[in-house]
């Protein structure tokens, strides 16, 4: 059965992504799993071919094609009641032959019409839509333990996570950023497991990283329900020691030269002896002091929570997401 993206996302219970592993790393649809008709060699030499020989290619594409299917068999580990969803980059060959073969074997198959270039598409029309959610916005200084907060409610939105990236000039230590167009893809995934419900979000900037937020998320949460946390000073920085105490020098410096024009250079320069002698509790108080408490932009909140107790301040933000 050939179907659109939406029912092909509704109806299969596992999905195979048939692109060569490089295509599936740039990105794919979310809980995917790669199984390459082609690798990315084979797939390179098919598309050489068609330019001089298009019959041809789709001979050698089919040997290919029917020889990896063959060790794709014996790796499958999926039940014959489960609901097989295969693509491929546009729903052509790759997704097709495949289909065909796990059909006349028995498999139940949804074969997604013009592929993941209709997925993505079905992602970027959703996320430049209005979104069907409430959103609570937990704004504040650095250090008061909003990224815990959010990580403690079931319908959090957690953009942190899913961009690879915490936000600040530091916040690179989480390792290599998706693409932006998987980027897309999770926001999307996520969304639509949340559409209807009361979303907890944190007040991120529009740019995280190499990544931006979509204009339809980011005006949504900047025009929550604002929840203003805040922490005593010694708390954050022990929570910011917690956080990014194991960061090793390159990383500090190629951080540090990002704010040096936001800073007053005696404390820059400060905080970098702090760190040169370890002495990680300075250096955490120098740059909440100096730099990010003077660059946080305030704005206007409904409420305030003191998050000296996690679990207390969690409790208070169910309370408001329950009564509003």
């Amino acid at each position: 059965m050939i179907v659109l993206a939406h029912d092909f996302l509704a109806q299969a219970d596992v999905i195979f992504d048939v692109r060569s592993p490089s295509e599936f790393a740039s990105s794919h649809i979310v809980g995917a799993r790669n199984v390459p008709v082609l690798d990315d060699n084979e797939r390179e030499q098919v598309g050489k071919l068609y330019k001089q020989d298009p019959f041809g290619a789709k001979v050698l594409g089919a040997t290919l094609i029917c020889k990896n299917i063959s060790q794709v068999l014996c790796t499958l580990g999926i039940t014959p009641a489960q609901v097989i969803g295969i693509y491929c980059a546009r729903g052509g060959m790759r997704s097709l032959s495949l289909q065909s073969i796990l059909q006349n074997i028995g498999y139940r198959t949804l074969r997604l019409t013009n592929g993941y270039k209709a997925y993505r598409k079905e992602v970027l029309e959703f996320l430049a839509k209005p979104l069907d959610s409430q959103f609570f916005t937990l704004s504040g200084p650095t250090g008061c333990g909003k990224s815990t907060l959010i990580g403690m409610y079931e319908h959090s939105l957690d953009i942190e996570s899913l961009s690879m990236h915490l936000g600040s000039s530091f916040g690179g230590i989480c390792g290599q950023q998706p693409r932006a167009a998987m980027f897309e893809n999770l926001l999307f995934a996520r969304l639509r497991e949340l559409e209807g419900k009361k979303i907890l979000v944190e007040n991120e900037s529009k740019k995280l990283g190499s990544l931006v937020v979509p204009s339809m998320i980011y005006n949504a949460y900047k025009n929550g329900v604002k929840i203003l946390i805040t922490a005593p000073l010694q708390i954050r920085i022990q929570r910011i020691l917690e956080q990014y105490g194991d960061i090793d020098l390159d990383f500090f410096n190629h951080a540090m030269q990002k704010i040096a024009p936001f800073m007053d250079k005696r404390y820059w320069l400060q905080a970098h002896k702090a760190f040169e002698l370890r002495d990680l509790e300075q250096v955490a108080y120098i740059l909440i002091t100096q730099y990010y408490d003077k660059v946080y932009r305030k704005e206007p909140c409904a409420f305030h929570i003191d998050s000296t107790n996690l679990e207390s301040a969690f409790e208070h933000i169910r309370q408001i997401i329950a009564t509003h």
